[in-house]
């Protein structure tokens, strides 16, 4: 697999932009340049970049014909990410071709979708909502497409969307081994830390076929895309927070640590239900102070293939004035995303090493952001 371009959504209401980056001006030509210019280099150094053309517009259905029914949905289809879904609040779907620049209409999925997590398993899309309700509210669905039948000849393709069955943990009536009953022990977590137990932590694909969630307090489940079963695959958390993502090349998932967010990989194929997963190796190179008025937001890693990632981050920047009456108060002034290149090689000894490149920075105003 070999990434030439992050995709960048910039929402502007009523429409949302698609901007194609090559993350690859983000990396020297040679890791010895890039080992040289960290030596020289005195701190933390951005570029600031100009955010590319708009591949295509987005436009949002008007708030009042579709009131409290949730955002736009995007999400990348194929392993090149040349593929953009974007599905509206009232279920219209589209699929944007990056390489040929075509718009297609999709089919609707069976029901609207409002936070959920998106995971590309061979030729599929996986949306699966992080509450996750039960089979009736369709909460988990994959968007798939099959082969023409013999003798139709009109089309190559057909798309679909297939309901699955959500976790195991989502019907009623679930109890949990350790706790018992299912519902009280979901009630008691909620009350005495505001959090619900169940809430999807972290997700990721395990051996090409298996999507892994992870919940705060309720395990590690996995579902089987070609069984269509769901398993536990341990009564432990995964050690990272959101997305984590499989780097073929050195046999490892890398993604943010559930604490600290950062930078970390981890062996997720040497886990078992007795043995929880053991990060190999966590950095901190990027958690290095930040400029004056940086308000961090959020943090995406993508593979680009050989070892390398785009680390992204979102930040606001923000300038002191009046606000609510303090003037010492901060407002939000822009948004931006930074690019770094990271590069992890192995060692003599199989040991680890990260190498940073370079960061950019992209403007993209006072507004909100999603890269895919």
């Amino acid at each position: 697999m070999s990434r030439r371009f992050v995709n960048l959504i910039v929402g502007h209401y009523p429409a949302s932009t698609l901007h194609r980056i090559n993350p690859w001006r983000c990396f020297y030509p040679t890791t010895q340049q890039a080992l040289a210019a960290a030596e020289n280099s005195k701190g933390f150094t951005v570029e600031d970049a100009r955010l590319p053309r708009a591949a295509i517009s987005f436009y949002e259905p008007l708030q009042e014909e579709t009131p409290d029914d949730g955002e736009m949905h995007y999400a990348s289809l194929g392993s090149s990410s040349n593929g953009i879904i974007s599905i509206r609040p009232d279920g219209n779907t589209f699929l944007y071709d990056g390489a040929s620049r075509s718009l297609r209409v999709m089919p609707a999925p069976h029901s609207p979708k409002y936070s959920s997590v998106f995971l590309t398993v061979g030729d599929g899309l996986y949306i699966l909502e992080r509450n996750p309700g039960t089979e009736e509210d369709h909460s988990f669905e994959a968007l798939l497409h099959r082969a023409p039948s013999d003798g139709i000849c009109f089309t190559d393709e057909k798309w679909y969307w297939r309901s699955l069955p959500p976790p195991p943990y989502a019907y009623d009536g679930y109890e949990c081994e350790k706790v018992g009953d299912y519902e009280e022990y979901r009630r008691r977590c909620y009350e005495r830390n505001g959090r619900d137990p169940y809430v999807i932590r972290a997700y990721t694909v395990v051996r090409d076929s298996q999507i892994w969630i992870s919940t705060r307090d309720g395990g590690t489940f996995s579902f089987d895309t070609t069984s269509g079963v769901w398993s536990e695959a341990g009564d432990w958390a995964l050690p990272f927070y959101d997305r984590v993502e499989y780097a073929p090349e050195l046999g490892l998932w890398f993604g943010f640590t559930s604490e600290g967010r950062q930078l970390a990989a981890c062996d997720l194929g040497a886990a078992s239900p007795t043995s929880p997963p053991v990060l190999r190796k966590v950095w901190d190179e990027l958690a290095q102070p930040l400029p004056p008025r940086w308000a961090s937001l959020m943090a995406f890693l993508l593979p680009l293939g050989g070892g390398k990632f785009c680390v992204a981050r979102m930040f606001h920047l923000a300038q002191k004035g009046w606000f609510r009456g303090s003037i010492h108060d901060y407002l939000e002034e822009d948004t931006f995303v930074v690019l770094t290149g990271v590069e992890v090689v192995r060692g003599s000894r199989g040991a680890l090493r990260m190498i940073k490149h370079k960061s950019r920075r992209y403007s993209v105003g006072c507004t909100t952001a999603d890269l895919l």
